[in-house]
């Protein structure tokens, strides 16, 4: 299923504008070394522009012409806004049938993903000082840890 988020979109779109300008003032100053002559030959040129192209990773919203001893570069406004269509829009995938789970569900069960991996990484870094716990039950170690918590905490 396909979701959107605004605040995403508004953050794709800022950051995008961001690199696509940051680009442009780097191009501009490999183009004005050309245009004043410190900068010749169609395969210097080519390298100082993929270095650039490539720092920022907007090469396809460029269009490049570069010669023995000149350089030229534009924006391609039809594939920057064909990107920009699809800002803050993201898929969910799921083996669940259509039939079994809605489309809100699915989403909400997507997001609390991020708590399961957030509780899984403070367990991981947490507390090194819990030992081995040999207890059967799930309420008797989550009472374990708990514990062990407070002890930590309450003591200075």
């Amino acid at each position: 299923m396909a979701c959107r988020n605004p605040q995403l979109a508004v953050l794709r779109a800022h950051k995008r504008l961001e690199l696509l300008s940051a680009t442009e003032r780097k191009l501009q100053q490999i183009k004005d070394r050309v245009d004043a002559g410190r900068l010749k030959g169609a395969e210097a040129i080519a390298l100082r522009v993929g270095k650039v192209i490539n720092q920022y990773k907007v090469a396809k919203h460029f269009e490049l012409d570069i010669g023995e001893n000149r350089f030229a570069f534009a924006r391609k406004h039809e594939a920057i806004a064909a990107e920009a269509a699809l800002d803050g829009i993201y898929i969910i995938r799921t083996s669940v049938a259509a039939a079994r789970i809605e489309a809100a569900d699915c989403v909400r069960n997507y997001k609390a993903l991020a708590n399961v991996e957030r509780a899984l990484r403070s367990l991981k870094t947490m507390d090194p000082k819990v030992r081995p716990i040999h207890h059967r039950t799930a309420d008797r170690v989550r009472a374990h840890i708990i514990a062990r918590k407070i002890a930590r905490t309450s003591w200075p």
